[in-house]
């Protein structure tokens, strides 16, 4: 029984982390792809793709994005109330942004012949 309650608890932390200004890990996926990122191109150790090469966060109203893609990309965030894009910019490596108003939001990330899309939450 207390393992049940440990992990309900952690659980309950997990979902509550934005409310306590931690750092929340924003879901991405390929949404287009000449070569899919785990083709064998892709690899840079032992065989196996680098699953970090695409990534984003948000903490509180600031969002963090990253495309290690050795290439110049560019960040779209979509209000999905409005359809207003409130974030476009174009980068190398890494990249921050501060989301203005609270709502539910769609990023795409662009880098070469790949996008990858995600949608989170600013409270």
């Amino acid at each position: 029984m207390r393992k049940i309650l440990f992990i309900a608890l952690f659980l309950l932390g997990i979902s509550n982390a934005s409310m306590f200004g931690m750092v929340q890990e924003i879901v991405l996926n390929e949404m287009y792809s000449i070569i899919p990122l785990d083709d064998p191109e892709h690899d840079t150790v032992g065989g196996r793709p680098r699953p970090t090469q695409f990534r984003a966060s948000i903490s509180g109203n600031s969002l963090s994005v990253g495309a290690y893609t050795e290439m110049p990309a560019y960040v779209e965030v979509i209000d999905q109330a409005t359809g207003e894009v409130v974030v476009e910019e174009e980068f190398v490596d890494e990249i921050e942004a501060t989301i203005d108003q609270a709502g539910s939001y769609t990023i795409q990330i662009y880098s070469g012949n790949t996008i990858m899309t995600g949608e989170f939450e600013v409270e």
